[in-house]
């Protein structure tokens, strides 16, 4: 399964809306609020992505 990784939220948005991340897995190496992530699994859902995973970063 390919893995795609994205490097902020208009690449995602970008990406998804132009059907490029169908059938595929999604990395984020972004940070991302949880409001932005309810939307991001919206996304999810109706372009047909995977999975959605998120770099976790620590202060």
């Amino acid at each position: 399964m390919r893995t795609v990784i994205c490097n902020s939220i208009d690449s995602f948005w970008d990406m998804a809306e132009n059907q490029f991340l169908e059938g595929h897995n999604v990395h984020c190496v972004f940070t991302v609020t949880d409001k932005v992530k309810y939307l991001m699994k919206i996304y999810q859902q109706k372009y047909r992505i995977n999975q959605i995973t998120f770099t976790e970063v620590f202060d």
